[in-house]
């Protein structure tokens, strides 16, 4: 069984005040966030109040390549939404694999080029897995372990 930590909520609140001034420094305050369900959205919501971004400039798109603590041999990638502003960061709470990531951000690249739409991508992950095929832009913290989030564990019946 693999080795198992918990991510508490004060962890994730000190980790989004280090992400956001990583991602200002490195990329601006983005217009919009794209956050990857479920993982990313708890991200974008503090993100979004930190930034001031209102409900119109956050959107969702699913990437599903997990059943439970095991990898699916396919992904499956929701619809792309329709994003009208031209700063955008992909969030998503970790880049295991890189699968997710990797596709999310390839399929909003062919929606919206950047020499017809203008549009600037960036991805932020709280954990950046090593040996994962894609490293996010931005990140917080490297892991090896499976991490138990707060948002995925503290409502379950004990």
């Amino acid at each position: 069984m693999k080795k198992t930590i918990y991510y508490a909520y004060t962890d994730f609140l000190d980790d989004m005040k280090v992400l956001s001034a990583r991602i200002e420094a490195g990329f601006g305050v983005p217009q919009a966030i794209v956050c990857i369900a479920r993982g990313g959205m708890c991200m974008s919501h503090f993100l979004a109040l930190k930034w001031n971004l209102r409900a119109e400039s956050i959107y969702t798109i699913n990437a599903t390549s997990y059943a439970d603590r095991e990898a699916k041999h396919s992904l499956t990638l929701g619809q792309i939404p329709h994003i009208e502003q031209n700063r955008v960061l992909i969030v998503d709470e970790i880049v295991d694999s890189g699968r997710s990531l990797s596709a999310v951000m390839h399929s909003l690249g062919k929606a919206y080029p950047h020499d017809k739409f203008g549009k600037e991508f960036a991805s932020a992950v709280i954990f950046q897995k090593s040996g994962a095929s894609v490293v996010a832009d931005f990140y917080v913290r490297e892991n090896k372990e499976w991490i138990d989030f707060f948002w995925e564990v503290d409502m379950l019946d004990s």
